[in-house]
């Protein structure tokens, strides 16, 4: 049994998990800072210390949330650091913020704000190597941070439109495993039903018991081909790997092609000269199927020659008949169809009036 696909590990954890997660962090920072700010040494915190702490921390708890409006806040709480924090600048929560909303929208701007808040934190005169490394320090977490936010954002871009991709391109195959389909329906159903049809004709219109009896006869292997077939093309709709599938029709089934033609009152000349290859043979077999089907149901034609001959090039499939609709012949699904069929292997299609009457239907299929 095919297991299921199943999301990374962290894609299956709850939203509301990451953010009682990132309320636990922002609880512990702003005890943190808090504590930071009350151990000032001689001089005694004031309310503005503990309020650039607090404004500080808190909004990490809902920085998913809201990624723009909790950077602002911390960056802004940031410039008030100064006082308690070594080396003077908040290097937990603004990076965290920083790498939130770089994980989500472009993020240039925001990247310079947090630097330029950063170093005002540490910028002191005169410029030192403590002060210096300190400034480096800085701009390298930040920077950092912002990296690590936007290769996220770009990922999940790039997965996205993998995903939207394979979806078209899902969608693509399916319509034209649908327009398959249709094709084979038509070619199986429509010559099957078109053959049934007149051979019961003549068998209602003839009253010798012979040739009621080859109708008959007829009509019942035509059916079960067109049963066979059908059942075919349902079992690789179902794809059951257990299901008995009829096989491919090709160039050893044109003389039943042929008989069932022929049971309808057609005198038929069937010619195949040289082998065709294996990929090949059912678009053979359909072109062939498909205009002797034409020649049954709108020719009122007696004559057919089918002729399937190597000649330089490729390989020529022709069907003339002599019949006296051919310049009025429709052209319908099942011819379209054959020139889809054909340009599939990169061929030339004709269908048309044949001089000096009658209709001509030609494939010429590379080899």
């Amino acid at each position: 049994m095919r297991e299921d696909l199943r999301p990374p590990l962290l894609s299956r954890v709850p939203e509301r998990a990451w953010l009682c997660l990132d309320a636990g962090v922002a609880v512990f920072f702003a005890a943190a800072f808090v504590g930071l700010a009350s151990s000032r040494g001689s001089v005694a915190p004031d309310a503005f210390d503990y309020a650039a702490a607090l404004a500080t921390t808190l909004p990490i708890a809902v920085r998913r949330l809201w990624p723009r409006a909790v950077f602002l806040v911390v960056l802004a709480a940031g410039l008030g650091m100064r006082e308690f924090l070594l080396p003077h600048a908040d290097l937990l929560c603004l990076p965290l913020a920083l790498y939130t909303v770089a994980a989500r929208h472009r993020a240039a701007v925001p990247l310079v704000a947090a630097v330029a808040v950063g170093w005002q934190g540490v910028a002191e005169l005169p410029v030192t190597d403590t002060v210096l490394e300190q400034l480096a320090l800085v701009a390298a977490i930040l920077v950092a941070s912002w990296a690590v936010g936007t290769t996220v954002r770009q990922r999940r871009v790039y997965t996205e439109r993998l995903t939207q991709h394979a979806e078209q391109r899902a969608r693509a195959q399916a319509a034209e495993e649908r327009l398959r389909i249709a094709r084979e329906l038509h070619d199986v159903v429509g010559h099957s039903l078109s053959t049934i049809a007149v051979q019961a004709g003549v068998a209602g219109h003839v009253g010798i018991e012979g040739e009621m009896s080859r109708a008959l006869h007829s009509i019942e292997e035509t059916s079960r081909s067109a049963l066979r077939e059908t059942g075919r093309l349902l079992g690789v709709l179902r794809d059951d790997d257990g299901a008995e599938l009829a096989p491919v029709p090709g160039l050893a089934d044109l003389g039943v092609l042929v008989r069932r033609a022929e049971a309808t009152g057609l005198e038929v000349d069937l010619a195949i000269d040289g082998k065709v290859n294996g990929e090949m043979e059912l678009t053979v077999y359909r072109i062939v199927q498909e205009a002797l089907t034409n020649v049954v149901r709108h020719a009122d034609a007696q004559h057919v020659d089918v002729r399937i001959q190597r000649q330089e090039g490729g390989l020529v499939v022709e069907v003339v008949d002599d019949g006296r609709h051919g310049p009025v012949r429709p052209y319908g699904h099942g011819l379209t169809g054959l020139r889809e069929r054909v340009r599939v292997f990169g061929g030339e299609f004709a269908a048309g009036a044949h001089a000096p009457g009658g209709f001509r239907v030609m494939a010429r299929l590379p080899q």
